[in-house]
């Protein structure tokens, strides 16, 4: 069997071929080494995009535009992988190196965080919603929006004394706010 191609369709293939491989950094491989594949998204399943990927707790390289990276090794062994991104939770597993094999791992920041705690709200999970809530604050100490839902969910939990000390810290934090006075008053004693 005789398979024609044109010229131009061997150009595109071409330019597809290096577009698509292109925007994966720093892609190394010695003579002998073998590719394992990685993927991150976020809760959202959205690239994250820049992460630092850490092998054995040393960067090995970052997540493309398409959350996407690549390790190689010579052998198949254990590791401890590791994605660090300002904003985000850092996340690690411990994984065998593979040839071929694919890395799913999902990272999650403070907004995903804050979503997932008003999902729980509306739930009436108020246990979930302080975890949520304390995660969030956790990367992001400014999130007025974390106390606050902490707040309601230590009140919804009639952990009134709780609440009332986290409004305190905040007024101390932040200043007296009207919200934070309107809360105080109405809390039991």
């Amino acid at each position: 069997m005789v398979f024609k191609f044109s010229l131009i369709s061997i150009i595109l293939l071409l330019l597809l071929s290096s577009v698509s491989c292109s925007s994966v950094k720093g892609v190394k491989r010695a003579t002998g080494d073998a590719l394992m594949y990685g993927m991150v998204y976020n809760n959202e399943n959205m690239p994250v995009t820049n992460a630092q990927v850490m092998v054995d707790g040393r960067v090995v390289t970052v997540t493309d535009a398409q959350g996407r990276f690549f390790l190689s090794s010579k052998q198949r062994k254990e590791f401890t992988l590791s994605l660090v991104k300002a904003g985000y939770e850092t996340v690690t597993g411990n994984f065998r190196f593979e040839p071929m094999e694919v890395i799913h791992m999902v990272m999650i920041n403070a907004n995903q965080l804050i979503t997932l705690a008003e999902f729980a709200m509306d739930e009436g999970r108020f246990r979930d919603v302080i975890r949520f809530c304390d995660r969030a604050f956790a990367l992001d100490p400014e999130r007025i929006d974390a106390i606050y839902l902490k707040t309601l969910s230590l009140v919804r939990l009639r952990e009134f004394d709780n609440a009332r000390q986290i409004l305190l810290d905040l007024e101390e934090k932040i200043g007296e706010r009207l919200y934070i006075n309107w809360i105080l008053e109405r809390l039991p004693q």
